[in-house]
């Protein structure tokens, strides 16, 4: 099978931990209990090469660790994030996704950016030079002030300096931030747009402050709709899907573009034999063997998809 070479190389793969890598652990996505077992485990640790996780401002422009901007599926209340204050999200009990019929336990406290970023940076020797992918999610061309507090958040950390990447499908908000910085004369955090459609990649050539591009595999497994909580989620699973069917970004010559350029390329997400085939689509083994060394796949579980090598 063509898949034969991408699954005898999973051993070697730059990986990254999706949403903190949370489906190697027994906690939900973007918590901090999740780093804290990570880190205690040698294996998991080690199958990482960075990791990534969420942000949206709060209604009084803090930066929080969750994946979407309202949080109807993830926890016991509704409504979104720029709705509350952090006071007001800290009383709040949040868990595991509801949309995905995951365990329905909300014991857990929202995490804010400092909160995270505290934890790398107390615990820098065992992150090594491992990567850090901050995902802005919020718009933030008309509340600079969002961008502002980001920036002094990540300044308050200089030992990650140089694990720090900011990505986001929002090239305003990745100008915005470096442009905050250089006036501030904070150090500079990495920037990585986000990409589904080539029309952003052509456009991203023109923007002087983009130094990385990761690209999303096309998608077509989505939760049934009809079994969600609220419109609100319905109605996000219902546009991701509608989304996905125009993805045309992972192909040979824009990534072989995207590494020359960049030096690496990106790879959004990469979970289980479905995604493997649909990236193997497009890529042939002799591209893969001669670039997968400069290619980051982002993927819910990093030890499990290393564990598919000796399954092959």
């Amino acid at each position: 099978m063509k898949e034969d070479i991408f699954y005898k190389n999973l051993n070697n793969l730059n990986l990254i931990a999706h949403r903190l890598g949370f489906m190697m652990t027994d906690y939900p996505e973007n918590s901090l209990e999740v780093l804290e077992t990570i880190f205690k485990n040698e294996d998991m640790l080690n199958s990482c090469s960075g990791f990534e996780f969420d942000i949206c401002f709060t209604k009084d422009h803090i930066p929080v660790v969750i994946h979407d901007k309202y949080i109807d599926d993830i926890s016991d209340s509704v409504g979104f994030i720029r709705s509350y204050t952090i006071d007001e999200l800290k009383k709040i009990s949040f868990g595991f996704r509801k949309s995905l019929g995951m365990k329905s336990v909300f014991k857990f406290k929202i995490v804010t950016l400092d909160e995270i970023l505290s934890f790398f940076s107390s615990n820098k020797k065992a992150l090594m030079n491992k990567i850090i992918k901050i995902e802005s999610k919020d718009f933030t061309l008309f509340n600079l002030l969002n961008i502002k507090i980001l920036a002094e958040v990540i300044n308050k950390y200089p030992k990650l300096a140089n694990n720090l990447v900011h990505l986001s499908f929002y090239p305003n908000n990745l100008i915005a931030l470096k442009r905050v910085q250089k006036n501030k004369k904070y150090s500079l955090t990495k920037s990585d747009l986000l990409c589904d459609y080539k029309v952003m990649l052509r456009l991203s050539k023109f923007i002087r402050s983009i130094d990385l591009v990761s690209l999303r595999i096309k998608t077509t497994d989505f939760p049934q709709i009809n079994n969600m909580n609220t419109k609100r989620v319905n109605k996000k699973i219902a546009f991701d899907t509608f989304v996905m069917r125009f993805s045309n970004v992972i192909d040979e010559k824009t990534l072989k573009h995207a590494i020359e350029k960049y030096g690496s390329v990106g790879i959004y997400v990469l979970n289980d034999d479905r995604d493997i085939k649909e990236f193997c689509k497009k890529i042939s083994n002799d591209f893969f063997e001669k670039y997968y060394d400069k290619i980051f796949f982002t993927t819910d579980s990093p030890l499990s998809l290393k564990g598919k090598n000796n399954q092959v």
